[in-house]
């Protein structure tokens, strides 16, 4: 096997090879933060922020389009880089959730990685009611079980039994 080319620099093929062995690693030994993607409309975006930094507290390391993707990322080349780097999906469903450009390729990225990665990845799908009316479930997602929590902390619950992770021993810092 040949790593390095002509003028010395590791071959690309080896080189990615090399960072998905090095990520594999970090994870297997618990030094890398678990990312979980969270898919939402960006209406909704000031609730899904109060998941986004419970789960960080939690030692997450939640994917959100606004703190992942810089300025000049094509999205959906950054939205798809989100779900390969992630161990799970949540989908924040509210009357907000309608696909209005990116929620379809999404839910096609979140079935993808399930099928790659089998039980290393959890779609989650959250109904979220406002107002006496709940988000609609879009038609892909519905082959998997949803929950229709009656608060955040509920919800937050879910999220964690619904996670691919074993959870740690809590312990002093």
């Amino acid at each position: 096997m040949i790593l390095f080319d002509a003028s010395g620099q590791v071959q690309p093929n080896i080189a990615s090879e090399l960072e998905a062995m090095r990520r594999r690693h970090e994870i297997a030994m618990g030094l890398a933060p678990m990312k979980i993607f969270l898919s939402h409309k960006g209406a909704d975006k000031e609730m899904v922020r109060r998941f986004m930094q419970t789960l960080s507290l939690l030692g997450f390391d939640p994917w959100m389009d606004e703190e992942a993707m810089p300025a000049g990322t094509p999205v959906h080349r950054g939205i798809l880089k989100g779900f390969e780097e992630s161990c799970a999906a949540i989908f924040f469903i509210t009357v907000n959730f309608r696909d209005e450009s990116y929620l379809s390729a999404e839910i096609d990225y979140a079935i993808e990685e399930k099928r790659k990665k089998g039980e290393r990845f959890s779609i989650i799908t959250l109904v979220f009611e406002e107002d006496g009316q709940k988000g609609i479930v879009p038609g892909l997602l519905k082959r998997y079980v949803w929950k229709e929590p009656r608060h955040e902390i509920v919800a937050l619950q879910e999220i964690i039994k619904a996670l691919p992770l074993k959870l740690g021993v809590v312990s002093l810092k």
